[in-house]
């Protein structure tokens, strides 16, 4: 199993993005993200958007590229890279083959203002960086001129009174709109639930009547931004999601995050917290740590898309996502089990095969792609040990029958005769044992 060794100059990659560009994603990374991950970083997400020209997928290049117009060593862009992944504005997968690493550098979409003022992480550090005046200064930028329209009567006219009922378009009109560009809703700083202990705070927000069809998808992402954003345990965050219902006993997130904000500010002394980058991420790279960081944040399909280059079939897809709900593996054990499967098998993914080893992975309670890592290697080498001693014992069984039937010989000259025939046979057997061992 091949794996993520160093960037190297000669290694190659492709940009691609989500979305078309436009002077108002200019103006939101010149003027919100700048800020929060300085201008170099933006300055690399620019750089790579170039490539694209006109075309959603860019040419093959290699980092030699990089590095002569940059400016920069790879170590370097590196960082800066994985800035802009931490932020939500680029996904990078990997291929390793005999002759390189393979890369594909996704340019995500920046969060549209309404969604950025609102998203519980960046507009705190947002907040903290640039101080509360010019906080308020970038948020009158981006927001549109209001006109009251409240003592006027409505009078436009609607569809179907100008251009009558719509005639039913054939089926065919829609055939690959698939592939069409499309508005996308940023996700924003990627936080995987992971980071959370959903199955402590389901259990003690139990004692309190609280069910899990409570805490829907998007109290769940929030919960897990707010966690990672104030440092919440589960004990804390169960009494914030307690003052935070409302009178129908549903979760409010606009008080879930003004709680969370009180919490997080009664116990440092009125302070927020700000956006650092930590001290292991600007060290230099440690290529394994990196490359399970990727795989454990990854999504299965996504990762089988950029490592066989190819998208997944429907019937694929539908087999992983069974398997990830049926036996609840992390993207990291799901990702490493994939490709495992897909080294041992000439690319082939039998299901039958996979949901065996995933099971057997599950009640291994495996919870990384760096565990299920080294347990793959594990089963590999057992497998190598096991062919080594089968064909020894196949070499053994080779000795000559008429070797074990020798009659003990009873004469000095028999004696004689024996040695000698013993040193010729020792010699053989010796030249055999070497052509079995190569």
């Amino acid at each position: 199993m091949q794996y993520f060794s160093g960037l190297r100059p000669a290694d190659r990659f492709v940009v691609t993005t989500n979305y078309v560009e436009t002077s108002l994603t200019d103006e939101i990374l010149k003027r919100l993200y700048i800020p929060l991950i300085g201008l170099e970083s933006i300055a690399v997400y620019q750089y790579l958007s170039q490539f694209l020209e006109k075309s959603q997928v860019s040419d093959e290049v290699t980092h030699y590229i990089v590095m002569n117009e940059l400016k920069m060593n790879l170590s370097h862009f590196e960082q800066l890279r994985f800035r802009l992944e931490g932020i939500g504005l680029m996904k990078s997968f990997m291929k390793v083959t005999d002759e390189a690493q393979h890369f594909v550098y996704k340019l995500i979409s920046p969060v549209m203002p309404d969604q950025f003022f609102n998203d519980p992480m960046l507009s705190v550090y947002l907040f903290q960086t640039v101080g509360k005046e010019r906080f308020n200064q970038l948020k009158r930028h981006f927001c549109t001129e209001r006109f009251d329209v409240s003592s006027y009567q409505e009078i436009s006219k609607n569809y179907i009174d100008i251009y009558g009922t719509p005639k039913s378009p054939p089926a065919s009109i829609y055939a690959g709109n698939d592939h069409l560009i499309k508005t996308r809703e940023s996700l924003g700083i990627p936080v995987h639930q992971q980071t959370f202990d959903f199955e402590m705070l389901e259990m003690l927000l139990a004692q309190n009547m609280i069910t899990k069809e409570q805490l829907t998808r998007d109290v769940r992402e929030l919960i897990a931004q707010l966690s990672l954003l104030y440092d919440i345990a589960p004990t804390d965050m169960r009494r914030i999601i307690l003052k935070s219902l409302t009178s129908n006993q549903t979760i409010s997130h606009e008080d879930l995050r003004r709680n969370a904000r009180d919490f997080y500010q009664f116990e440092h002394e009125g302070n927020l917290p700000a956006l650092t980058i930590s001290a292991e991420a600007e060290a230099a790279p440690k290529s394994d740590k990196n490359w399970f960081e990727m795989l454990d944040t990854t999504s299965p399909i996504e990762m089988l898309a950029s490592f066989s280059q190819s998208e997944p079939t429907v019937k694929q897809k539908r087999m992983v996502e069974s398997i990830l709900e049926r036996e609840k593996l992390p993207f990291g054990v799901m990702n490493i089990l994939l490709q495992y499967v897909l080294l041992t098998s000439e690319m082939k993914l039998p299901q039958s095969y996979i949901e065996e080893i995933a099971s057997n992975w599950k009640k291994l309670k495996l919870s990384s792609s760096e565990e299920a890592y080294n347990h793959a290697m594990k089963v590999e080498e057992k497998k190598k040990t096991r062919k080594t001693v089968q064909r020894e014992k196949a070499s053994y069984e080779k000795t000559p029958e008429w070797l074990n039937n020798q009659e003990q010989p009873k004469t000095a000259e028999a004696v004689t005769d024996l040695a000698e025939e013993k040193r010729k046979l020792e010699e053989e057997l010796k030249n055999f044992w070497k052509e079995g061992e190569s």
